[in-house]
């Protein structure tokens, strides 16, 4: 068998048609049929027949056997089975958070931050009012982020314009300058030391005088509170 292919891709027998029967409307049908046996046959067209007629056929129209080839040979090839995807390594274990508040030192000591004296305003706009002072640095200014808030006053700092401090190891509370530009005087004397404070002492801060009571000293101190009740 002499197989060709025309050009509107239609596959014949050169040696039974001289030119295309599919193309040639004047070839019937039944002229279209090959008879051969499937050892003469490509292995693809053969493939072709078989799928069509079986292993026995021995005859087959030869362009359904050719294009079945055809669209077997375009069939694609069943993917490969993709490799798992690797585990994912675990994350590394997150540091602690130290978002905690710090804890004082009678906070560490007593669990409460118990008020250890006060400042009582004598003259201003805050006359007669009373502020506790714990144990540490107490910040005085305008903010309500302060220890000592003197908000009425806009002659006082908004943050840090004093500092007045009660150390408990040495029991003694101290004046101490702000981080602000102003200045405050503890008995009309201006603070740029750490000056030792004592009982009725008076700050003045912007407008504000403060007078200064202790209740920790030496003659009383929570720490001997506390040996007491054990």
């Amino acid at each position: 068998m002499n197989l060709k292919r025309c050009n509107n891709g239609h596959f014949y027998d050169a040696d039974k048609y001289t030119s295309c029967p599919h193309c040639n409307p004047t070839v019937s049908a039944s002229e279209m049929t090959v008879s051969m046996a499937p050892g003469d046959m490509d292995p693809a067209v053969r493939s072709a027949a078989e799928a069509f007629g079986g292993e026995d056929s021995k005859t087959v129209s030869l362009q359904d056997a050719v294009s079945a080839a055809v669209e077997k040979k375009a069939e694609p090839a069943p993917a490969a089975a993709s490799a798992p995807a690797p585990a994912a390594a675990p994350a590394p274990a997150s540091a602690p958070s130290d978002n905690a508040k710090t804890v004082s030192y009678y906070g560490s000591s007593l669990g409460a931050e118990p008020t250890v004296g006060w400042l009582v305003c004598i003259e201003g706009d805050h006359y007669g009012e009373s502020f506790p002072l714990k144990s540490g640095r107490n910040f005085i200014g305008r903010s309500v982020s302060m220890d000592v808030v003197l908000a009425g006053d806009m002659s006082v700092s908004r943050e840090r314009h004093a500092i007045v401090i009660y150390e408990p190891k040495a029991k003694c509370f101290i004046a101490q300058a702000g981080d602000a530009r102003e200045l405050f005087y503890l008995n009309d004397n201006v603070v740029l030391n750490n000056e030792i404070m004592k009982n009725y002492d008076v700050l003045s801060v912007g407008n504000e005088k403060l007078l200064f009571v202790g209740l920790c000293g030496p003659q009383f101190c929570w720490e001997d509170t506390k040996k007491t009740d054990k």
